[in-house]
């Protein structure tokens, strides 16, 4: 393992809090590469070397200072990984008053330098297994070698998954960035690889699981857990998440399908709830894939006249949220029955388009779908 500066200046970060004296890190080629004094950074440590090559502790006198080339007074403890010396610690001082301390300070350095290779090595699993899913989910053709990297990788190829999107809300995740490293870790909690649950981060605040069906019913396998996470999510941390689901398949190669299902419930989910099963969707999906420039003329053409109309505007979203009933309309805007057909009938008017016709009121739900999301 490389001793780099940031390692380094979190070992000097962390001795300082216990040892008020000058503390220094140096590499194994004795340039000091992390110090409480910045301007030692760059320079070379001949005692730190010396102690590299014994891997042994080495004391330096005041005498010593006149002999060595960049020391000062105190201790040199080699930091020891893998029976190798991979750098030294530095601490200024008069060294029978510190070298009480050095047993303590070099288990310490060792813990941190074990501990950022333990994250270090687990990082790097992640970052394979995040290339080996994207490769998976944008797969034309899987051969035998891509099944064999699975298995190494400890994923069994051969089991009925499905493919889930989690995305922080925008705003939340805007705020504060350090909220996707919470959620990632609850998500390796939730589904540990143990489980066969292949969990990867998906770009910015995205996050793709590749969730097992281990029976028939999809909802208790799938729906259901995925609906507790992000109740956790929010209760444990204030976390929104929208998900979006495809479908189940039992082919390694078909998950791509899957994986397409769940990015088009995902965008239907940001915009119309947290939470969207791609079967569950039917008009949604095709609406979906329009482009903004394409809703804009599509709002233009068909609600232009009202939208300079506010009240017209309302009561025709009224209208067909309570699926074209007179009533219910009228009390959820307050308005007298008779006001109401006055006002239907002038939308009418305006826009050229009766509502009873089936054609033209699919006309007006669709535009005015669009028009929400594009506002």
């Amino acid at each position: 393992m490389k001793l780099l500066s940031g390692l380094a200046q979190r070992i000097v970060n962390e001795v300082t809090d216990i040892l008020s004296g000058e503390v220094i890190v140096v590499n194994d080629n004795g340039l000091i590469i992390a110090g409480s004094d910045q301007k030692r950074v760059g320079k070379f440590h001949e005692g730190a070397l010396v102690a590299v090559k014994r891997k042994e502790t080495i004391m330096i006198s005041k005498e010593d200072v006149f002999q060595l080339k960049g020391v000062k007074a105190g201790i040199n403890l080699p930091i020891i990984f893998h029976n190798k010396a991979i750098g030294v610690i530095g601490i200024t001082g008069e060294p029978k008053d510190i070298v009480q301390f050095g047993e303590l300070i070099q288990r310490m350095t060792e813990l941190i330098i074990q501990e950022a290779h333990s994250h270090e090595k687990l990082e790097l699993k992640y970052r394979g297994l995040e290339t080996y899913v994207y490769e998976w989910l944008h797969l034309q053709y899987m051969d035998d070698d891509f099944r064999e990297r699975g298995e190494i990788l400890g994923i069994s190829m051969d089991m009925p998954r499905c493919c889930s999107l989690f995305e922080i809300d925008r705003k939340q995740f805007q705020e504060n960035q350090l909220i996707e490293r919470e959620a990632i870790e609850l998500f390796r909690e939730l589904f540990p690889s143990e489980t066969q649950d292949v969990l990867a981060q998906w770009g910015s605040g995205r996050f793709v699981l590749l969730k097992v069906i281990s029976n028939n019913n999809f909802k208790e396998s799938v729906i259901s857990i995925v609906k507790s996470t992000q109740t956790i999510m929010k209760e444990k941390y204030g976390i929104n998440l929208n998900v979006g689901i495809g479908t189940r398949v039992n082919e390694p190669a078909m998950l791509q399908s899957s994986y397409h299902q769940a990015k088009k419930a995902l965008r239907v989910a940001k915009k119309n709830g947290s939470f969207v099963c791609y079967d569950d969707l039917t008009l949604d999906v095709a609406l979906a894939e329009i482009t903004d420039e394409t809703r804009k003329e599509f709002v233009e053409k068909v609600l232009a006249i009202l939208l300079r109309e506010k009240e017209l505007l309302e009561t025709l979203e009224a209208y067909l949220e309570t699926n074209l009933s007179i009533k219910e309309t009228s009390k959820r805007l307050h308005i007298h029955i008779n006001t109401l057909h006055y006002r239907l009938k002038r939308i009418c008017e305006l826009t050229g388009l009766s509502l009873k016709e089936t054609q033209n009121l699919v006309t007006f739900y669709i535009a005015l779908s669009f028009w929400n999301e594009l506002r």
